[in-house]
């Protein structure tokens, strides 16, 4: 088994059984409130039973970055790096479940997604009202309910941390909140926009598509995919909010955020569903305006922005349709160009541990060749 192998065990493990005790402990003190609430904690216990607890890994990291054997161990598998990832968890579960209401999405991870699992048990329990309504209405206040207990398993967490650390690592739990929403808006806002007009310098559009759809990525994903979850873990950790270190992981934190996003942005056209868990082309056909549609609005003729255009935010786009839309992507360069991206931010997350390590002697070794595994882990990925 290898370091990174043995970290995400670790911490994985611990992670696991305490979000099992928050859903356990919710039926306990719910248990007077009949099928509701099992219904409720059972759509939250299948969503969380899956994903590669990346944010609670990464969090976990940076809580021991200054530790090393037995004493780093201890950090990964203890009570606050638990309590942490399992805020972290529940928070991202909460924001994809919003996200799917938003995107009116079909699945999650191989499984109907929240709102179609409600709306299908209204169906089939044959109750009043409109079924998509319904299970609109649940799937938000189950994104509501996880979201409050993240806040819950934070501050169990946070009390097993030196008082010191406490306040810096909640300010900075909030700032990822509330950023994910600003940036989740910036995102529905981007979806709403019409395209530019062919009288437009196709290439300048392009371009200014693609610092929108970056500004989307960092503040939707990226960071709080990776940057903050190390900064929170770090600052518990003990390294000054201020510091070298911190600016380091930051940079490198971002960096590997973008990178991902954008590796995952193209697994969203040229994924395999059986790997990504939802249909190919999706982002497509929820008008998604990403940096590869960018890229490929700079580089093909009017008849590709057309076909673009046709597909783009159409939900009865069929599978010829999006096929000749990746198509286009594929042959216009775009493609290529996109993965020279996700290159240049990698490049740039790898350049900045170089700067951890040489200016941060108090980062211990193995939370170094961590950080250098997670780069490649999450930037490396290949439809």
């Amino acid at each position: 088994m290898t370091q990174i192998d043995r970290t995400m065990s670790l911490v994985r493990q611990a992670v696991d059984e305490r979000i099992s005790q928050a859903i356990a402990e919710r039926r306990d003190e719910w248990a007077d409130a009949g099928p509701a609430a099992r219904e409720l904690l059972d759509a939250a216990a299948d969503l969380l039973g899956g994903g590669k607890r990346m944010r609670a890994v990464l969090a976990a990291i940076g809580l021991a970055a200054t530790a090393e054997g037995a004493r780093r161990e201890e950090i990964l598998s203890g009570r606050a790096s638990a309590g942490l990832g399992a805020a972290l968890e529940l928070y991202q579960a909460s924001a994809l479940i919003h996200d799917d209401v938003i995107d009116a999405a079909l699945t999650r991870r191989g499984l109907p997604a929240a709102h179609r699992r409600f709306a299908a048990a209204h169906q089939r329990a044959g109750w009043l009202g409109d079924a998509e309504a319904h299970g609109r209405s649940a799937a938000i206040l189950l994104g509501d309910l996880l979201l409050s207990a993240a806040g819950s398993e934070l501050g169990a967490a946070l009390a097993q941390c030196p008082p010191a650390t406490r306040p810096a690592a909640r300010a900075a739990f909030d700032a990822m909140t509330e950023e994910v929403a600003l940036g989740q808006y910036l995102d529905v806002r981007a979806e709403s926009l019409p395209l530019p007009d062919e009288d437009t310098d196709h290439i300048a559009a392009g371009e200014a598509m693609e610092a929108a759809a970056l500004a989307v990525v960092r503040r939707k994903s990226a960071r709080y995919s990776v940057m903050r979850p190390l900064l929170i873990g770090a600052i518990l950790g003990g390294l000054p909010p201020q510091g070298e270190a911190a600016s380091r992981l930051a940079e490198l934190g971002e960096a590997t955020g973008i990178a991902f996003q954008l590796r995952d942005d193209e697994l969203g056209v040229f994924g395999d569903p059986a790997r990504t868990g939802k249909p190919a082309g999706d982002d497509l056909r929820e008008g998604k305006r990403t940096v590869l549609l960018a890229l490929a609005w700079q580089r093909c003729d009017a008849d590709g922005r057309a076909l673009l255009g046709r597909v783009l935010a159409n939900a009865q786009a069929d599978a010829d349709e999006i096929a000749a839309a990746a198509a286009l992507i594929e042959d216009c360069g775009a493609r290529a160009a996109h993965e020279e991206r996700i290159d240049e931010h990698a490049e740039r997350a790898r350049r900045a541990l170089e700067a951890l390590a040489a200016a941060s002697p108090g980062v211990s070794a193995s939370a170094l060749a961590d950080l250098a595994s997670v780069i490649s882990l999450l930037t490396d990925r290949r439809a």
